[in-house]
């Protein structure tokens, strides 16, 4: 009875064996599911190799199809790893057999009798190498009769071919081709087959070692080729290294490109062609090195520089052509920092999209007048806000154009007071600036003159926006899967005849000749809209230029936020934006802008009108209007009178002024300044409405510290013409 039931058992344990065996067995292989580790390789437009995108194990691999392989690939694999792959089913028994005897009888070597298909399982299934030998064993075994199953044996060779490690992290033939060979696979020779073979067994091996098995390889094939005494000859160089990560261990210039590229790409695909030029890249490198010698007495240690280029036929895309991040990415410290994505201050850079802005919304016209004199403009509760132009001068009475042009601060904070600085706070964010995440009363009216901060490819995009006729550019990358990638999405930002009137402005040498000189890296010979920024301290340099073809942006400061010794924006980023430019322009045409939505009329400099033949005239293009043109009145006996009139340029209505104790009182008095006093018969200021003041003919006077509210008001004999509130605290 005992017997019988062992037997039930035995039975039952062999059919429950049969059962498990066969249902794993009969489980699909998906051949595709075999290639989820494959990179993508990235090229630059001219088609050098500069890279791969990065898996789970940080290799790099890539996958052709079996028919790219020349025929004798595959037999000197089978030749060297599986002689009888053709005829087995995933399991080698002769092998097998003496694998067993020569680790019974070989003084514990043992011989290799994995076949091809056992090797690909554990390509395939690496956290087995884990498991103990007879687990591990019995997992390839079947795991291999199951590929069989499923599989052919051409899909095997290729999945093999594809996946097998050849050199550190080279993954697969085609990739270990290219870097060691500078070739793709299908142009593989014979002996380059046989050196690939030898390096699967033994990734590194020595010199001697490796001349033994690439001899006694060669014995074994059936092709007749000669022995050699360092198969090293066969490589492009002794060390393997890729050819093209030679190139940037020497300069880097298009690493920095390469790992902010390999963190947008999602889709899995064998090819990635950007739309990067290596050649260009590599000018751009040298030129911003060459600029950086020269630039190093004045404390500066690193630049950034960007290219766009207009695709022809489109008016809503940009493609970027360069793009280097810093000196040197190799360099140690901060050579890996990509100076071209960092935010930093902006500087002067965003007062071209104020203005746009304002025009845009009905505020203003390049044409209108603002005044550059010395105003405290109140923060509300926060208290007051007292900018200073660079130069520590004001100008008076000036067109938009001028103060655009001459990059002057106080018409620029005047504008986002005007607008509001909420408006054009969200107006940056919708042109990409999606890194402005405090409130707008953090950032203040000196986001006018960028407090909020821009990366230099965000710069570079925004001013593409004037290149497109006010559609804010898509950067096209390069193509995926024969698809386009692109860096952020088109939108309008403003009307073309806006984006015109601003690139002419910035087209106009003589606007900006007054702060910049005659003579200046932002002078071209040939057509380009520029503009500079420098941050507080000289700590960021910034230079965009722009014409019908191209962007072109620099960066120029010290990584570690330094400053540098008063290095503007027109000397140091100017110098690296105009070798680009020229480089760029010194084979093609040197056409000057075309217009078509503006016309060139002739404006008078203090009035903003339309000049007569007594007015101190300006030329700018403005959009052709359809309403008839005013002229300016003011200058028919030759006059010279403010648009603005006579009014208090300081204080400003609702300024605070603090009293300090510790300080004597006379030490502490009130700067008073009246517009236009000589336009006055008989002016008489009047404090507090008691006390009567006698200002200097030019306006000036000085009021004591005095606590409490105060109120001024300016007469003109009896005749009232302006007053103004303001308090101490």
């Amino acid at each position: 009875m005992i017997i019988k039931k062992l037997r039930i058992i035995v039975i039952l344990l062999g059919v429950g064996i049969l059962l498990t065996s066969a249902a794993f067995l009969l489980r699909p292989i998906n051949f595709e599911s075999l290639r989820n580790q494959s990179t993508v390789r990235i090229l630059t437009e001219e088609g050098k190799l500069i890279g791969r995108g990065k898996n789970l194990s940080q290799t790099k691999q890539d996958w052709q199809k079996f028919r790219e392989y020349p025929n004798f690939v595959s037999e000197i694999i089978k030749t060297a790893e599986d002689k009888r792959f053709n005829s087995h089913h995933g399991v080698d028994l002769l092998a097998g057999i003496n694998s067993i005897q020569s680790y019974l009888f070989s003084k514990g070597k043992r011989g290799g009798a994995s076949t091809i298909t056992m090797q690909l399982v554990r390509i395939q299934n690496p956290e087995i190498r884990s498991f103990p030998f007879f687990l591990r064993k019995s997992f390839e075994i079947f795991e291999a009769i199951r590929y069989e199953i499923w599989l052919t044996k051409s899909e095997i060779l290729e999945a093999y071919l594809n996946s097998v490690s050849i050199h550190s992290n080279l993954v697969g033939f085609p990739s270990a081709s290219l870097a060691l060979f500078g070739k793709h696979i299908r142009f593989l020779s014979i002996e380059e087959t046989v050196y690939l073979a030898v390096l699967i067994r033994k990734n590194k091996p020595g010199l001697e070692e490796l001349s033994i098995r690439y001899n006694n390889l060669i014995k074994r094939i059936p092709y007749e080729l000669p022995t050699l005494n360092d198969p090293n000859e066969l490589i492009v160089n002794p060390d393997f290294k890729i050819k093209s990560d030679l190139a940037e261990e020497l300069k880097g210039e298009n690493q920095h490109f390469l790992n902010w590229i390999r963190k947008l790409i999602s889709i899995p695909s064998e090819e990635f062609v950007s739309s990067l030029s290596s050649e260009l890249n590599s000018e751009l490198h040298s030129i911003v090195n060459s600029e950086l010698e020269g630039l190093s007495r004045w404390n500066v240690s690193n630049a950034s520089a960007i290219v766009l280029e207009r695709i022809p036929g489109t008016e809503e895309e940009l493609e970027l052509k360069a793009m280097i991040g810093s000196k040197n990415f190799f360099e140690n410290g901060n050579g890996m920092v990509n100076g071209s994505l960092a935010y930093r201050d902006a500087g002067s850079t965003l007062k071209p999209l104020l203005y746009a802005n304002a025009i845009e919304k009905g505020y203003y016209s390049v044409n209108s007048i603002f005044s550059d004199e010395k105003y405290s403009f109140s923060l509300g509760q926060g208290g007051n806000y007292l900018p200073r132009n660079a130069d520590l001068r004001y100008w008076g009475d000036l067109t938009l154009a001028e103060a655009l042009g001459n990059s002057r601060n106080i018409p620029a904070v005047t504008a986002i007071n005007q607008i509001g600085v909420t408006t054009f706070y969200r107006f940056l964010q919708s042109a990409g600036f999606s890194h402005l995440k405090e409130s707008p009363q953090f950032y203040g009216p000196g986001l006018a003159l960028g407090a909020g901060g821009t990366s230099l490819l965000q710069l570079t995009r925004a001013y593409g926006t004037f290149l497109l006729n006010g559609i804010l550019p898509k950067i096209h990358l390069g193509t995926i899967d024969k698809k386009p990638l692109y860096y952020g999405s088109n939108v309008r930002l403003f009307s073309a005849e806006t984006a015109e009137e601003i690139k002419f402005v910035l087209k106009d040498p003589k606007l900006r000749q007054r702060a910049f000189g005659r003579r200046s890296y932002l002078d071209f010979p040939f057509p380009v809209s520029v503009k500079t920024g420098t941050s507080k301290d000289y700590r960021n340099s910034w230079t965009v230029a722009f014409n019908e073809r191209y962007v072109v942006g620099a960066w120029v400061g010290n990584f570690s936020g330094e400053r540098t010794m008063d290095v503007s924006g027109s000397f140091g980023a100017g110098r690296i934006v105009q070798n680009i430019f020229r480089n760029l322009m010194k084979a093609k045409p040197k056409q000057d802008y075309t217009s078509h939505f503006t016309e060139t009329k002739s404006f008078c400099r203090l009035t903003g009108k339309i000049a007569t033949d007594r007015c101190p005239t300006i030329s700018l293009k403005v959009r052709k209007q359809i309403l008839p043109p005013e002229f300016c009145n003011e200058h028919r006996k030759g006059t010279k009178s403010s648009v603005l009139g006579v009014g208090f340029v300081y204080p400003s209505a609702g300024q605070i002024y603090l009293y300090h104790p510790s300080y004597e009182k006379e030490t502490q008095s009130i700067p008073i300044r009246i517009r236009e006093i000589k336009t006055l018969k008989e002016p008489k200021l009047v404090w507090n409405g008691e006390k009567e003041l006698l200002p200097s003919p030019n306006g000036d006077l000085r009021l004591p510290i005095l606590r409490g509210k105060q109120s001024l008001v300016l007469y003109d004999g009896e005749v009232q013409k302006a007053t103004v509130d303001f308090e101490v605290k």
